[in-house]
C-alpha cells in the first residue's frame, strides 16, 4: 500500500511541472504577440524533462535568406543580418547548405562565418562546396561527385545550439540544389519564414511580386522584402544640393527607393527595406529574431 503522504507528494510534484510548462508557453505566447519595444528580447527558452527532472533548453529560431535570382545580394544581407544580432548579444549561426564558385578568393562562406563571429566551424557553416562558379548539381558533376540531399538537411544539426540560425539559399528561391531539392523545398522543410532579397536594379517591382506571389501559393511566409543595391549613387551629393549629383529616374539610388516604396504600396503586410551600396545598415531598422521562428529538422529527404 503507498501511503498517502507518498501519493499527495507525487500529485503535488505533477501539478508542478505542468504549471511551469503553462507558464513557459504563456511567457513564449506574450513574449511574441506582445514585444517590448526598447528592450533586447532574448531567445524564449522551453522546459525539456530529462532524467534528471527539468531543464531549460534553447529554442533555436531560423530565418531563410532566399533570392528573386542568383547574384541580387543575399550574402550581403545575411552578413548585415547576423553583425546588427551578433551585436545585440544574440549567439547567432550562419547556415549555407551548399554552395558553388568558391574556387578564387574570400567565398560568401567566408564572409558568412566572419558575420556570425566564427561560431561553430568553417565546414559547419557549408557542409557542402564546389568550385565551378554554375549551379551546384553541375559544379558536383564537374568534380565527379553529387550533393547530399540529406546533408542539406542535416547539416543543420550542428547549429540547433544557437538562438538564431540564418540559412541561406543558392541562386533563386526556386532554383535547384540538387537533383531532387529546389531552395523552396528547404525553406518548407525547416519550416520558417522567408526573407527574399532582390537587387535594387530595374525590374525589382516585378520580380519581387512574382516571387513572394509564388512563394506564398506553396504555402511559405515571406516576411520581409529587403532591396540590395549593388551600385554605387550620388545620393550624398543630392542630399547636400550639389547640382551634379544623379538625381535622374535611371539613377541606383532613384530606382532603389522608388521600388521600395512601391513594394510597400503592394505589400502591406510584409516589411519592406533596403541595404544601400556598401552600408552596414539595412533601413528601416528591423528586430530580425521576433519575425524569426523555431526551426524544424526534418528526420527524412524527400523522395
Amino acid at each position: 500500500m503507498v501511503p498517502e503522504r507518498s501519493i499527495e507528494h507525487n500529485q503535488t510534484q505533477s501539478s508542478t511541472d505542468w504549471r511551469e510548462t503553462l507558464e513557459a508557453l504563456l511567457r513564449l505566447c506574450l513574449n511574441k504577440a506582445y514585444p517590448r519595444k526598447g528592450v533586447l528580447c532574448r531567445q524564449p527558452s522551453i522546459l525539456i524533462r530529462g532524467r534528471n527532472g527539468w531543464s531549460r533548453g534553447i529554442m533555436t529560431k531560423g530565418l531563410f535568406i532566399a533570392g528573386t535570382d542568383t547574384d541580387v545580394g543575399k550574402t550581403s544581407v545575411a552578413v548585415t543580418i547576423l553583425q546588427q544580432c551578433v551585436s545585440l548579444g544574440i549567439h547567432c549561426r550562419a547556415y549555407k547548405p551548399v554552395a558553388s564558385g568558391t574556387q578564387s578568393g574570400p567565398s560568401d562562406i567566408d564572409r558568412l562565418w566572419s558575420a556570425s563571429g566564427n561560431a561553430g566551424t568553417h565546414d559547419e557553416v557549408c557542409p557542402q562546396s564546389f568550385q565551378l562558379p554554375v549551379a551546384p548539381e553541375q559544379a558536383a558533376a564537374a568534380e565527379g561527385r553529387q550533393v547530399d540531399d540529406d546533408l542539406l538537411r542535416q547539416g543543420l544539426q550542428p547549429h540547433m545550439l544557437a538562438e538564431l540560425v540564418l540559412i541561406e539559399g543558392a541562386g533563386g528561391l526556386f532554383s535547384p540544389l540538387s537533383h531532387q531539392t529546389l531552395n523552396v523545398d528547404l525553406a518548407r522543410d525547416f519550416q520558417i519564414p522567408v526573407v527574399l532579397v532582390d537587387s535594387s536594379r530595374l525590374g525589382a517591382i516585378g520580380r519581387t511580386l512574382s516571387t513572394v506571389t509564388a512563394a506564398e501559393s506553396v504555402g511559405l511566409t515571406v516576411s520581409a522584402v529587403v532591396l540590395s543595391q549593388s551600385e554605387p549613387g550620388n545620393q550624398a551629393q543630392s542630399e547636400s544640393g550639389n547640382q551634379g549629383g544623379d538625381k535622374t529616374t535611371e539613377s541606383p539610388d532613384v530606382l532603389a527607393q522608388t521600388a521600395q516604396a512601391e513594394l510597400q504600396r503592394r505589400l502591406p503586410h510584409l516589411v519592406v527595406c533596403g541595404l544601400g551600396y556598401n552600408a552596414s545598415t539595412i533601413q528601416p531598422l528591423v528586430e530580425w529574431q521576433l519575425i524569426a521562428e523555431p526551426l524544424d529538422v526534418p528526420f527524412k529527404t524527400h523522395q
